[in-house]
């Protein structure tokens, strides 16, 4: 009769094999997950900015006159 389960030194390195691909697989999402944190901070100012942007046009000193304000051209 054959002994079809593998011997424990088998199992050993079967588990290790796993874990160093465990272990690369953590590293891996980990260096994505500060790579996707860094940018949503970047979206996140960016965001902010335009916002105070649009919130000083809106409040009337976006620095550009109003058309109806200014002369008109010389030649009407």
């Amino acid at each position: 009769m054959v002994n079809k389960e593998p011997d424990t030194a088998e199992r050993i390195t079967d588990l290790e094999s796993r874990i160093v691909f465990l272990e690369d697989t953590i590293e891996t999402l980990n260096g994505e997950l500060a790579e996707l944190s860094r940018e949503f901070r970047l979206a996140k100012q960016a965001l902010q900015h335009m916002y105070k942007r649009m919130e000083h046009m809106q409040s009337g000193d976006s620095g550009i006159a109003n058309p109806a304000d200014e002369p008109p051209p010389p030649h009407y």
